[in-house]
């Protein structure tokens, strides 16, 4: 195995568990605000999609925080491109997630199938079919967001990568 892939399933096992907090605190503060505003409304607006938008901010916060930090610090720039850049992967991927959710919600029909299942229950109403929703796309975003911040976000600059050698390279050189 070679150090790259040695330092990317460290990567990735300190982005899943930065990645826990961070679903762990969107997942708290959306449920959170889905409870209240639900109290005052059934708008999907407001019960669905802001709870998300907020929540999945908070996330974002957690994230950049960790990640640029720890998961990621020795690749990081801490520049302003890396910040952008890092705001950016997360606004697509909050894209991508309020975009699943509908379809989980209104297209595929998951929230009506999980509620018809669960909804007597103590578990159905601690997970709503909406929450499950949430639950699913959150899943599909983190492997998303991942790949988006380890490619665009924290990897080496193009021009860092053109002085590195493939192995190839390396070894051709040590022959002569």
């Amino acid at each position: 195995m070679s150090v790259f892939e040695k330092k990317s399933i460290g990567q990735l096992f300190r982005f899943l568990i930065v990645g826990v907090s961070n679903t762990l605190v969107d997942l708290i503060v959306t449920r959170l605000l889905q409870g209240g505003f639900g109290l005052l409304t059934s708008l999907p607006l407001l019960t669905y999609y802001i709870p998300k938008v907020i929540g999945y901010g908070c996330g974002i916060v957690n994230s950049y925080f960790w990640n640029s930090r720890w998961t990621f610090k020795e690749s990081r720039r801490r520049d302003a491109r890396e910040m952008i850049s890092f705001l950016a992967v997360n606004l697509l991927t909050l894209g991508l997630s309020l975009l699943l959710m509908y379809l989980f919600r209104n297209v595929f029909g998951i929230a009506a199938y999980w509620d018809s299942l669960f909804a007597e229950t103590a578990f159905g109403r601690l997970i709503t079919g909406e929450f499950f929703c949430t639950i699913l796309s959150t899943g599909i975003s983190l492997i998303v967001n991942f790949i988006g911040n380890k490619l665009f976000v924290f990897g080496k600059r193009s021009e860092d990568r053109s002085e590195e050698k493939t192995e190839p390279e390396q070894q051709e050189e040590e022959d002569k």
